[in-house]
């Protein structure tokens, strides 16, 4: 943050905000909206990116929410290796700001919200939603990797890494572990079954680089579910990170569908982006599309 400070200190035009809490970013993105922008910059994780985008959302301002560049400095940065720029945010942010007083062009790429409506709570609006194996992933980073140093960013995907580590050895049941979920693609009748992977998402590529998606339609939202038990783990891992799956994984009950909505009825945590909430059959999520949001990228 000092050397981000530093070099915002010589452009006394471009208003800031830091925030130390969650409790600050109301009155923080207030601030920020006022002063008519093109373009907000977020220097943060997932969590934050979301975070900012569901409070706009909230709000409903009666201006177009501004074009958004994500300096990933979280814990989990999937959005900014998705749409860039891949790189430090000092590093970035430096790119950024020469980049404005030469009037370089940036890239633009737009990308689809999606709206995670449950009973009893507002709202919420994120570009990832998994369940199962995933969150059990990101617990273990969190809780283990994370208070050690091993972090931004490569918290998560050291998780992963040692998930894949368990599924050589042998030794995936504690990730793959089924849980029965229920659930209903767009108007189709409800489907029941047991998972242990559930994901969805509008973004290009995941941790990885992965694209684990190779349904058909027209819906803007893509989701996978792999049934359990996980078939033969270690040979289904690359062709579900690629979206190539085998005859033998299609036979056995992977699932990749397009939609426009899904309701999904499970008991146990699932993510949104980086952030971990609770689910539960009585209060089912409802996926449904959020809406475009441009962001720029160099």
């Amino acid at each position: 943050m000092a050397k981000l400070r530093e070099m915002l200190s010589r452009h006394a035009d471009i208003p800031h905000v830091e925030i130390a809490e969650w409790d600050g970013l109301g009155a923080a993105i207030g601030q920020l909206m006022s002063k008519d922008l093109d373009v907000l910059v977020i220097n943060g994780g997932d969590g934050t990116v979301v975070g900012l985008l569901t409070e706009l959302r909230r709000r409903a301002y009666s201006a177009p929410i501004p074009a958004l560049i994500v300096l990933a400095s979280g814990n989990t940065n999937m959005i900014a290796r998705d749409i860039g720029p891949a790189d430090t945010p000092v590093r970035a942010l430096s790119r950024l700001l020469s980049g404005i007083t030469t009037a370089r062009e940036l890239r633009r790429a737009e990308r689809r919200l999606i709206r995670i409506d449950q009973e009893g709570e507002p709202a919420r609006f994120g570009f990832f939603v998994g369940a199962v194996a995933i969150v059990r992933a990101m617990v273990l980073a969190r809780h283990t990797l994370h208070p050690i140093g091993v972090d931004r960013g490569l918290g998560d995907v050291a998780a992963m890494g040692l998930g894949v580590l368990q599924v050589l050895f042998g030794r995936a049941d504690w990730l793959f572990c089924g849980v029965p979920v229920e659930v209903g693609f767009d108007d189709e009748p409800i489907r029941c079954g047991t998972y242990s992977v559930v994901m969805a998402s509008t973004l290009d590529r995941l941790l990885f680089g992965a694209r684990p998606f190779w349904g058909m339609g027209a819906g803007p939202i893509r989701a996978t579910l792999v049934p359990a038990p996980v078939d033969r783990p270690l040979l289904s891992i690359l062709p579900l990170m690629r979206g190539r799956p085998t005859e033998r994984m299609i036979g056995s009950g992977y699932v990749s569908r397009n939609f426009q909505r899904i309701t999904l009825a499970f008991d146990g945590p699932f993510a949104i982006d980086g952030e971990i909430r609770q689910a539960s059959r009585e209060r089912p999520l409802r996926l449904s599309d959020g809406g475009t949001v441009e962001f720029l990228s160099f």
